[in-house]
């Protein structure tokens, strides 16, 4: 699985990738993870529309997996008993959206504000001068708005002893590299 993880890292230098791709790489970083946690992390994929059509979609390369990371590592790893990761995605005639669910320990209000402001802008800051804590959903927002425009990206909820959702919003048509539009 980590061979397989890192093969995905370093592989397909272009932009973007088949959604299928991407669940297939979080499907191996979330194996490598089960065996620091074992049962103790559950993970969940929906599709809300055909998912043969969203498999098809295309989307930048490594989007999913940092964000799964992060559920992870801020999440789920600081939660007592079992913890749930779902990945739900949907597609409209225009957009394609990928909701990341955790039910992890969540964000003080403070952290959740900072990290909004700072998806809102397109920009290589860390929060607070620190690299710690959403850095790479920063880098997932910013490659999305800077290859898709300020309507794409990433939106951040969190609630302190409930979890956090991301919500990556893309468009469907990648600039003619799309193979199958979502018929929704």
């Amino acid at each position: 699985s980590l061979a397989k993880f890192f093969r995905y890292t370093i592989s397909k230098v272009e932009n973007l990738v088949a959604v299928s791709d991407e669940i297939e790489n979080v499907q191996t970083y979330f194996a490598i993870q089960q065996f620091r946690f074992g049962e103790r992390l559950h993970l969940t994929i929906d599709y809300t529309d055909d998912p043969n059509n969203i498999l098809e979609c295309h989307l930048p390369k490594l989007t999913l997996q940092p964000i799964v990371e992060n559920a992870i590592v801020h999440g789920l790893e600081q939660k007592i008993g079992d913890g749930h990761l779902r990945i739900t995605l949907s597609c409209t005639e225009k957009r394609l959206i990928i909701q990341v669910s955790d039910d992890g320990v969540g964000m003080e209000k403070d952290k959740l504000k900072a990290l909004q402001e700072a998806l809102e802008k397109t920009t290589y800051e860390y929060i607070d001068g620190r690299k710690e804590g959403g850095i790479a959903l920063l880098n997932v927002n910013n490659r999305i708005r800077l290859l898709f425009g300020e309507a794409y990206g990433v939106v951040i909820n969190s609630v302190e002893g409930l979890g956090t959702d991301v919500v990556v919003n893309l468009p469907v048509d990648m600039e003619g590299k799309q193979q199958k539009r979502c018929t929704n």
